[in-house]
């Protein structure tokens, strides 16, 4: 009897938490750079989303490709530990003299992975002490409620709670654009972003 009660208690916790993720919001847009062709790489994100967030099962990795950080632009929740491989076949480093997470992982050849855990939020600027030209950009966030666009410059953000919230499109290094959005139940509320360097434009969107 108390094994079924555990096991009927298990299913209901299942089912709920089932029903919660069905019902949860999505963002979704566009978002570009006036006067960029090439949309990709902009980060869209939430503010406000409170909670205890889990680790991504799989590190991501800034992997060093062809004299380029690979990917030029990435994402992450704070806490993450982000793998640093080295697949050309010279020397490579990656560092960073950004106040939310400085470090230096030195020179190392191909094949040798490092890897760095980002405990703060913020804007971490990469670079190579070899390669000067090779220029990348982590950006650390509070919550995975997050998206990197396309080409095209599309996102989404899915399973997010109700609530309303900001939410902000970033592109390397400096232009932002803010907007807030309402959500209710299982909706969709596509928004669309236009930056410049220096746009800060405050809107509502509700669904």
């Amino acid at each position: 009897m108390v094994l079924g009660y555990r096991i009927g208690a298990v299913l209901a916790a299942v089912v709920l938490a089932s029903a919660q993720v069905a019902e949860a919001g999505t963002v979704s847009g566009k978002a570009r750079v006036a006067g960029k062709e090439n949309a990709a790489n902009i980060v869209v994100y939430l503010e406000g989303v409170n909670g205890t967030f889990k680790q991504p099962e799989k590190r991501p990795e800034m992997n060093h490709i062809n004299l380029q950080f690979q990917p030029n632009v990435m994402a992450v929740l704070k806490g993450t530990t982000v793998d640093f491989p080295n697949s050309d076949s010279v020397f490579h480093s990656a560092f960073s003299i950004s106040p939310s997470n400085p470090f230096d992982l030195g020179l190392y050849q191909k094949g040798r992975e490092k890897f760095v855990a980002f405990k703060n939020p913020g804007v971490v600027e990469l670079f190579c002490h070899i390669h000067s030209h090779m220029h990348g950009f982590i950006l650390v966030l509070d919550n995975p409620f997050f998206a990197t666009t396309n080409a095209d410059g599309g996102f989404s953000i899915p399973n997010v709670p109700d609530g309303e919230y900001t939410v902000k499109a970033w592109a390397s290094p400096t232009a932002t654009m803010t907007k807030t959005v309402n959500l209710s139940g299982d909706k969709t509320v596509n928004m669309d972003f236009t930056l410049t360097s220096e746009s800060e434009l405050a809107v509502t969107a509700s669904r």
